[in-house]
C-alpha cells in the first residue's frame, strides 16, 4: 500500500482507509474483551464449542454419530478455529475465523466496485455494521451466529445479480444457524427468478446431506430440528418478559434457574410450560401471516426495494420475537437485513437502524457484564431486559408497517409521477440493463426502479 493510494482514498469519514481502521479497531478491542475479560463471554466457545470438537476428534462426530443442537456444518467453523490456534489458543483461533469472515463481508461493502453510484451507501452501512457489533460487545464475535453474518451480507449483495450464488450462501448460512432460512424465504417470495435462487439451495444441500448420509449420518443429521423442541422458556426470550417480572416481585412459583441438560438459565412458574410449548405454533403461524402480507403487497405493486428488506427483517424478527430463547447473539440476525436495507432505502431504513443500535446496546449492558441481574431476577436487570424485548416488538411492527399493502391506485400514482421527474435515470437503467439498475438509478426513485426492474422482481403496477 504506497502513500499515494492512502493519501487518494483518505477523504473523510466516508473513506476506505478510514473504515478499515475502525474496522480493526472494532475487532481489536472486541478481541480483547472475549479474552480477557472476567465476565466470561466466550464461555461457550471454551466449554461447549470445543468438546464438542474433542468429540469429534475422538470419532463420535456429533450430527453423525449422535444428536446435535446445531446442523451438522457448524462442526466447520470450530474445528477450523482448532486449526487456526491448536488446543491452547482455541478463543483466539475461533476469533480470528470469525474476524476473518467479517474482513470479507466488510470488503465487499467498501472495496467492491467503489466508484459505484451506490458505493456510499455501502459505506454507511459498513459503518453501521461496525457500530452494532461495537454496542453489542464481545458476543458479536463470540458465538457461531457470528459465522453467518457475514455469508448472509455476502449472499444479499449477489441477491440481484447472482440469485444462485445467493441461494447457496443463505442455504449454507442456513446450515451453520438455522436463522438465514428467513432470508432465504423472504427472497424465494419477492425475486422472480427464484428457481435460480432454489437451485443454488439445492447445490448445497447435496454437498451437506450426501456425505453425512453416507457416513452413517441417519436421522441424527436432523437431530437439530428436534433437539431443542422439549427446552423451556429462557430468560430472555420475549415471551419471558411478564413471567420475569413476577419472578423480580417475588410473586410465590415465579423462579430463574439453570438447566443443567440445556445449559441456559430458565424461567419457571404457573403458565410458564404452557407458553413454551405454545410458542413453536404461534412462531408457524406469525411466519405465515408475515408471508401472507408479503404476497399481497407484492399483487399490489409494491417495488423490490420497498418489500424485500421490510418482509426479511419481519421474518428474521419473528424467529426472535417468537421464540422460546432468546439469546444475547440473536441480535447479530438484524446486521445483513438492515445493512441491506440501508443500501437499498437509506431514508426509510435510518429509523430501524437506529432502534436496532439501542437494542444492541442494551443486550451488552445485560450481558455479559450484568447478567446475574437477570438471572437473578432483580428488577433493574429485568427492567433492561423488558427495554430491549419491547423494542425488539417495535421494530417487529415497523417491519410490518413497511410492508403493509398500498393501494394500487397510489402505487400507479407514485410510478407517474417519479416517471415524469427521472426519466434520464430511466433511460440509463435502459441502457446498462435491469442487472444494473442500483448503480445508475437514484434509490430515492424507487417506483421508477420497481417498474423498469418487473422482469426480474416481480411483478409491480
Amino acid at each position: 500500500m504506497t502513500t499515494s493510494w492512502i493519501a487518494r482514498h483518505w477523504r473523510g469519514p466516508l473513506s476506505i482507509v478510514t473504515l478499515w481502521l475502525a474496522f480493526a479497531g472494532v475487532h481489536y478491542v472486541l478481541i480483547l474483551v472475549n479474552l480477557y475479560s472476567l465476565s466470561n463471554p466466550m464461555g461457550d466457545v471454551f466449554q461447549v464449542y470445543r468438546g464438542w470438537v474433542d468429540q469429534a476428534q475422538l470419532g463420535q462426530v456429533p450430527g453423525i454419530d449422535a444428536t446435535f443442537v446445531y446442523p451438522l456444518p457448524s462442526l466447520l467453523p470450530m474445528l477450523l478455529a482448532d486449526v487456526v490456534g491448536g488446543q491452547a489458543n482455541y478463543g483466539l483461533g475461533w476469533l480470528l475465523v470469525v474476524a476473518a469472515g467479517n474482513a470479507v463481508a466488510f470488503a465487499a461493502l467498501t472495496l467492491w466496485r467503489p466508484a459505484a453510484p451506490n458505493a456510499r451507501l455501502r459505506q454507511i452501512a459498513a459503518w453501521w455494521w461496525l457500530a452494532l457489533m461495537a454496542l453489542l460487545g464481545p458476543v458479536a464475535l463470540g458465538r457461531i451466529d457470528a459465522v453467518s453474518v457475514p455469508i448472509a451480507i455476502l449472499a444479499l449483495l449477489a441477491l440481484r445479480r447472482r440469485p444462485e450464488i445467493a441461494g447457496a450462501l443463505l442455504t449454507f448460512g442456513a446450515w451453520l444457524k438455522i436463522w438465514p432460512a428467513a432470508v432465504f424465504a423472504a427472497a424465494f417470495i419477492v425475486l422472480r427468478h427464484r428457481l435460480w435462487l432454489a437451485a443454488g439451495a439445492v447445490v448445497v444441500c447435496a454437498a451437506v446431506l450426501i456425505p453425512a448420509l453416507a457416513l452413517g449420518g441417519g436421522s441424527n443429521v436432523f437431530s437439530f430440528v428436534t433437539e431443542q423442541t422439549g427446552r423451556g422458556l429462557q430468560v430472555e426470550a420475549v415471551a419471558a418478559t411478564v413471567p420475569m417480572w413476577l419472578a423480580s416481585m417475588q410473586i410465590p412459583g415465579y423462579d430463574a434457574y439453570y438447566s443443567m441438560e440445556i445449559l441456559t438459565f430458565q424461567v419457571d412458574g404457573p403458565g410458564t410450560e404452557f407458553v413454551s410449548a405454545l410458542l413453536t405454533p404461534v412462531l408457524a403461524v406469525a411466519v405465515l401471516g408475515v408471508v401472507l402480507l408479503a404476497l399481497v403487497s407484492k399483487r399490489r405493486g409494491m417495488p423490490f426495494t420497498r418489500l424485500f428488506p421490510a418482509l426479511s427483517l419481519a421474518l428474521v424478527l419473528s424467529f426472535i420475537v417468537f421464540n422460546k430463547v432468546g439469546s444475547p447473539q440473536f441480535i447479530t440476525w438484524l446486521a445483513p437485513v438492515i445493512v441491506f436495507g440501508l443500501i437499498v432505502d437509506v431514508r426509510r431504513f435510518a429509523l430501524p437502524a437506529g432502534i436496532a443500535l439501542c437494542i444492541a446496546w442494551l443486550t451488552q449492558i445485560i450481558y455479559p457484564g450484568n447478567y446475574n441481574f437477570v438471572t437473578d431476577a432483580h428488577s433493574a436487570g429485568v427492567a433492561l431486559l423488558a427495554g430491549r424485548n419491547g423494542l425488539l416488538v417495535v421494530l417487529l411492527v415497523w417491519s410490518l408497517w413497511a410492508m403493509w399493502p398500498r393501494s394500487r391506485r397510489g402505487v400507479g400514482t407514485a410510478s407517474a409521477r417519479a416517471s415524469r421527474t427521472a426519466a434520464p435515470a430511466v433511460s440509463a437503467v435502459r441502457e446498462h440493463g435491469a442487472d444494473r439498475v442500483t448503480d445508475v438509478v437514484d434509490l430515492e426513485q424507487e417506483s421508477v426502479v420497481a417498474e423498469v426492474r418487473s422482469d426480474r422482481d416481480g411483478p409491480v403496477s
